[in-house]
């Protein structure tokens, strides 16, 4: 666990003391941040969505999944003898 130090406005000290008791208040900080951690994530994970183009392949696309698959198996693979 690591300790930081930040600053915020007046105003939402003033809200944090009232929706935190004093001793909750890290609590509800790092569940604050780890949301916002997740709502990033899902974020970028929505964009690469809405970006991707879609192609046409010359494949059955049962075929081309399954050598997805097996490529994906293989990154895991190397990545863990790295």
């Amino acid at each position: 666990m690591q300790r930081i130090s930040i600053t915020i406005d007046d105003h939402l000290k003033t809200e944090l003391d009232t929706i935190a008791a004093k001793g909750e208040r890290a609590a509800f900080i790092s569940q604050a941040i780890q949301k916002a951690v997740n709502d990033w994530h899902k974020q970028q994970a929505l964009k690469k969505v809405l970006n991707f183009k879609p192609y046409k392949v010359n494949q059955d696309s049962v075929e081309v999944l399954h050598e997805l698959r097996e490529q994906r198996t293989q990154q895991v693979i190397d990545a863990s003898r790295g």
